[in-house]
């Protein structure tokens, strides 16, 4: 029955129809770092982040001095000091001069700050005025939204409720409904100015959610040292949150994980845990409008020693022989991008993607402390490279599964291990071109192979029906000479017109000799009814120069 379906879904022609859905949402990568620039920074070097594999950046606007010497920073909206618009008009000329694509994709950064007392109506009301205005310097400066860090410090109580100055007058209830209150009329001056922003949250009850390790987030919650109140903020966000607002929360804790069953852990939390936290009268905008989020932790990926925390990133599961961290950081990637709703972030500490005046980062670009990252990033929240890895690991489970009973994959290639009988090699149902020879006394396992002589322009091909979207191809190869053995795989619509991109499977090593294994997940177009594979050489200049295929197997790809 699943091979029908799929038959029906291969067969449909032409442009999508809405009928069956929009398609897949597109993920997005975002930049957060010490070497987050201002807007006269982002204003100088926009063109580096247009050709940097994000799609956004945050943004921090330098602090000013207010009225009176008092410093006014967007990572301190929680302060009673005023703030005036016209002190931020520069800064939306600056960032309006970044003419790419990627700053509708960026975000300007706020934080919560040090604490105001919550009871206090004027210090309040000057909180919102701080939000509201952020909000406007996001909309008129073409940004997608707001970038909320609630991260509380040592100087920033803000939503903890055992270091409010007075939880002896106030009880934990009376906090909690004020704080609600507070969220709600944060909200409503945001969405005044910008009402489908998308405000993004490095966490928002995730942590607690985790926290509770399945027992009820709420319990204990008062006596919760940092972040007691928030889930009552974000309550109140939630009671008026216009239709077209979206908000993220960004599970900053996911920093340490790399792997698939980790990420999978923060986005349940995010969906499921921390409803608990959520008021029953808001629980279907939160479904509807709250977006889980991944993190991923940069300079993790550098070497951080053993004892650090980070370090899971590549001790759970530990690197397999051959592996580098920057291929798993593009797993890291794959994996989070598809289990998020839309975005992924990473955060950057010790080197630099563009220049900048922080001296906490390091004179070094981070391609040159570790190298590939940057293609590492884009092949990672490429949707076709995720899709590619899921297969290949679907492949690597069915195989095991299937050798465990002594069976092997199903191979649609016919006589793809060239049998040997009365000393022939069988070739039926291969094309041949050129002087191809089987070789009775030179297979890998068995006797058979087919051989390519250099000089004589051989090779041979087989098709088969495309009844699969995956593909496992794979051969054994060996060669003496100069020269390389290729294994091309070509893809034909109904018409017998080519279709696609051609993929090549070639040894990585230097001729030896010797048989080596080459093989290739791929993924058939959507118009494809035929899989051509092409087996010959390259670079061959004389008789000297063989090539030999053995073992060429094409094998469809079910999900388990």
């Amino acid at each position: 029955m699943r091979l029908v379906y799929l038959s029906m879904l291969l067969a449909v022609t032409g442009a999508f129809a809405n009928d069956y859905g929009a398609g897949p949402v597109r993920k997005k990568l975002i930049q957060l770092g010490w070497d987050s620039p201002d807007a006269e920074s982002f204003a100088a070097h926009w063109k580096l982040v247009e050709k940097s594999p994000f799609d956004g950046i945050r943004i921090q606007l330098k602090p000013r001095q207010a009225e009176g010497g008092r410093e006014v920073s967007f990572r301190n909206l929680f302060t009673s000091t005023p703030w005036k618009r016209e002190w931020f008009v520069r800064d939306i000329e600056l960032l309006k001069k970044a003419n790419g694509k990627k700053r509708s994709g960026s975000f300007l950064a706020i934080a919560a700050g040090p604490a105001v007392d919550w009871f206090d109506d004027a210090a309040w009301k000057e909180v919102v005025e701080h939000a509201r205005i952020a909000a406007w310097i996001a909309r008129e400066a073409g940004l997608r939204g707001l970038m909320f860090d609630p991260e509380v410090g040592n100087s920033q109580p803000a939503f903890a409720y055992i270091r409010q100055v007075n939880r002896d007058r106030y009880s934990f209830d009376e906090y909690s409904r004020k704080a609600r209150e507070r969220g709600r009329e944060w909200m409503q001056a945001i969405a005044s100015e910008y009402p489908d922003m998308v405000f993004f949250t490095l966490f928002l009850n995730s942590g607690a959610a985790l926290g509770a390790l399945g027992n009820d987030p709420r319990e204990g919650l008062e006596r919760g040292r940092n972040y007691t109140l928030y889930p009552a903020f974000l309550n109140g966000m939630l009671d008026v949150i216009p239709p077209g607002m979206t908000i993220v929360d960004g599970a900053e804790y996911s920093y340490p994980h790399s792997d698939e069953a980790q990420y999978l852990k923060h986005v349940n939390a995010i969906r499921n845990s921390a409803l608990a936290l959520v008021a029953p009268e808001n629980h279907a905008r939160y479904r509807s409008q709250v977006q889980a989020a991944l993190a991923i932790y940069l300079d993790a990926y550098t070497g951080i020693p053993l004892d650090n925390v980070h370090s899971d990133v590549y001790n759970d599961p530990p690197l397999k022989e051959g592996e580098r961290l920057v291929d798993r950081l593009q797993g890291a990637l794959m994996s989070a991008q598809q289990i998020s709703d839309q975005y992924v972030w990473v955060w950057g500490e010790r080197y630099q993607w563009w220049p900048t005046e922080s001296n906490r980062v390091l004179p070094f670009h981070w391609e040159a402390i570790l190298p590939g990252i940057t293609d590492a990033l884009r092949r990672g929240m490429d949707p076709r490279e995720a899709a590619l890895a899921r297969a290949s690991r679907e492949f690597e489970v069915t195989e095991r599964k299937l050798a465990g009973s002594g069976r092997k994959p199903k191979n649609l290639l016919q006589n793809g291990s060239f049998p040997v009988s009365d000393k022939k090699v069988s070739l039926e149902g291969w094309q041949i071109a050129g002087a191809v020879e089987g070789d009775p006394a030179f297979g890998y396992r068995n006797r058979g192979a087919v051989r390519l002589v250099g000089g004589r322009e051989a090779r041979l091909s087989q098709a088969v029906p495309v009844s699969h979207r995956f593909y496992r191809v794979r051969s054994r190869v060996r060669q003496m000479g100069s020269g390389k053995p290729v294994v091309r795989i070509s893809w034909l619509e109904e018409t017998g017109k080519p279709v696609g991109e051609d993929s090549e499977l070639w040894a990585k090593h230097s001729p030896n000799d010797a048989w080596q294994s080459i093989e290739q997940t791929v993924m058939a177009p959507r118009e494809a009814r035929q899989l051509v594979v092409e087996l010959f050489a390259e670079e061959q200049t004389g008789e000297g120069d063989i090539v030999w295929f053995d073992d060429v197997e094409v094998i469809p790809i079910a999900v388990n």
